[in-house]
C-alpha cells in the first residue's frame, strides 16, 4: 500500500513537470550582428537600421539606429570613454574603399550592422 502511494505521487510530479513552461533566461530574442568592412557595405545600411560601434580602446558596445544624416560615416565617440573615432581613408590609398574609423593612437572601432 505505501509503494503504491509513493509510485503515484512521483508519476504525478513527473506528469506536472511535464506540463511546466520552460524557462529561458535572458531579455528575448538576440540580435545577429554582421561587422562592416567596407565603405560601399556603410553607404548601403538603409534608414531604421540597427547598428553597433565597438569600441576598442575600452571594450563598449553602442547600438543604435541609422539616421538620415548617416553620422557613422563620419565618425564615432565612445559613451563610455569619450574617445573619438574619425572615418579615414583606408591604408591603400582608397582603392579597396575599406571602412576604417580610427582615432589619433590608431586603434580602429569596428561598425556592424544587425541582420
Amino acid at each position: 500500500m505505501k509503494s503504491n502511494i509513493i509510485v503515484r505521487t512521483l508519476l504525478c510530479a513527473l506528469l506536472s513537470a511535464g506540463f511546466m513552461a520552460p524557462a529561458f533566461a535572458g531579455p528575448g530574442p538576440h540580435e545577429t550582428y554582421l561587422p562592416v568592412t567596407t565603405m560601399k557595405q556603410a553607404e548601403s545600411i538603409k534608414l531604421g537600421t540597427r547598428i553597433a560601434f565597438e569600441c576598442p580602446s575600452c571594450g563598449a558596445v553602442k547600438t543604435m539606429v541609422a539616421d538620415k544624416e548617416k553620422g557613422y560615416l563620419h565618425g564615432y565617440t565612445c559613451d563610455r570613454c569619450k574617445q573619438h573615432f574619425v572615418v579615414r581613408p583606408d591604408a591603400h590609398g582608397g582603392t579597396r574603399g575599406a571602412y576604417v574609423c580610427s582615432d589619433d593612437t590608431g586603434h580602429k572601432a569596428k561598425l556592424f550592422v544587425a541582420m
